[in-house]
């Protein structure tokens, strides 16, 4: 029994050798070029997508302080063509001495004009890939095609992908004035009941003097300069319209990825000063009723903040009636920011807070005969009632007001 035992062993391990031995389909790293950032417009070519990739430079970025290196661009910008996004991927092969590989994008951009015909033909490939990942951001860039926007740079970062994603979790944690939203989560929205999904707002500032960096490999100066703020609005997979900053915050608002922002309100003791608060946290709750046969909603917002800074140190008052005062004027911004944005996606058809979503998950039934005009008919139609309470818990170190002399 044991020597018929240390015989099936041995085969098993012989077997075992043989399927785990090998690098059959291994991938030399020199024979890589790591896409960074990626952007989808319309071609020239009738029926054709154009793709463009931001291929990482490694002899670039690691080259030595001070040397020639040192003001190369970390990244080579190319296009290509195709019926499909996965054909314009293949056809690099003709410009491209190494495979592109997609483990590291990170950044997706969609021209305007590509968008406002509808994302559904060329997702898929991001999707469906096994190197692309779904927490890859995307992005709309506002009025261009996302090739342009794909020249952009900031001085502080050596591949644009990096300055992208950078303003968005900067901007997010510590503005809440545009939308952090990846692959993932803009299909999650794309195919769920009651909700429609957002996307970055991508733009570009100019700067003089106007310098194509494209067709240059010295980064000399920055023509052109990354923004992140506001939000794509879509109806299904099309681009429908544009949330402008305290639109974005309107959302966040009510969606509750609120993080941190800066609120600003008026003295007051004095209209003519302002007060910088500190968003310090938010929550959100939405409560979904049906009243006589109609939807109705009652968003609850309950936001905490301190003082950041007040003009005019001088001016010395009641702490406890100012900050009260401040925190009325605080709830009346925070509730104006959100009926700014409730009319804008009512006008675009949109519910992109999900609020027939909120319905559909608590009278089925009911959503069944809803559903279908919801977003011409009963989200326009809509009642809701916003609720919002403030409070502020610190004044930093000093009080309102500091005794100077005048």
């Amino acid at each position: 029994m044991p020597q018929l035992f240390r015989r099936f062993l041995l085969v098993i391990l012989g077997i075992s050798l043989l399927l785990l031995g090998g690098c059959w389909n291994r991938r030399e790293i020199e024979t890589l070029a790591f896409v960074m950032a990626a952007g989808i417009d319309k071609a020239v070519e009738p029926d054709k997508v154009q793709l463009t990739v931001q291929i990482a430079r490694p002899a670039a970025l690691v080259s030595t302080t001070g040397g020639s290196g040192a003001l190369e661009r970390a990244f080579w910008l190319v296009s290509s063509t195709g019926y499909t996004s996965f054909d314009a991927t293949r056809n690099f092969a003709s410009q491209s001495s190494r495979r592109l590989f997609w483990a590291h994008n990170r950044w997706l951009v969609i021209g305007e004009e590509m968008a406002r015909e509808g994302l559904q033909d060329i997702l898929d490939l991001f999707v469906r890939d096994g190197e692309s990942r779904r927490t890859v951001k995307l992005a709309v860039f506002k009025g261009g095609k996302a090739s342009d926007f794909l020249t952009t740079e900031l001085e502080m970062e050596r591949l644009g992908s990096e300055a992208y994603v950078g303003i968005v979790q900067n901007a997010s944690t510590g503005l809440s004035t545009m939308v952090d939203i990846n692959i993932h989560q803009f299909l999650l929205a794309l195919a769920g009941e009651g909700i429609e999904p957002v996307a970055i707002c991508a733009e570009c500032i100019n700067r003089p003097p106007d310098v194509d960096i494209r067709g240059q490999m010295e980064r000399g100066t920055i023509s052109l300069a990354p923004r992140i703020t506001g939000a794509a609005v879509f109806r299904g997979s099309q681009l429908v319209g544009w949330l402008n900053k305290p639109e974005a915050r309107g959302y966040n608002w009510v969606a509750g990825k609120a993080k941190s922002s800066i609120i600003v309100i008026d003295r007051p003791e004095d209209e003519t000063k302002y007060v910088g608060i500190e968003l310090m946290r938010a929550s959100s709750k939405i409560k979904p009723e049906i009243v006589n046969g109609k939807p109705r909603v009652t968003v609850t917002i309950q936001a905490e903040g301190t003082i950041g800074d007040i003009e005019d140190m001088s001016l010395v008052t009641d702490s406890r009636a100012a900050i009260t005062s401040m925190e009325r004027r605080m709830a009346t911004v925070i509730a104006n920011e959100i009926t700014s944005t409730l009319r804008k996606a009512q006008e675009l058809g949109s519910d992109i807070f999900g609020f027939g979503q909120t319905i559909y998950q608590r009278y089925p039934r009911e959503w069944k005969h809803l559903r279908e005009t919801w977003n011409d008919q009963g989200f326009k139609e809509l009642e809701v009632k916003i609720e919002v309470k403030s409070k502020i818990r610190r004044s930093g170190l000093i009080e309102i007001g500091l005794p100077i002399r005048r």
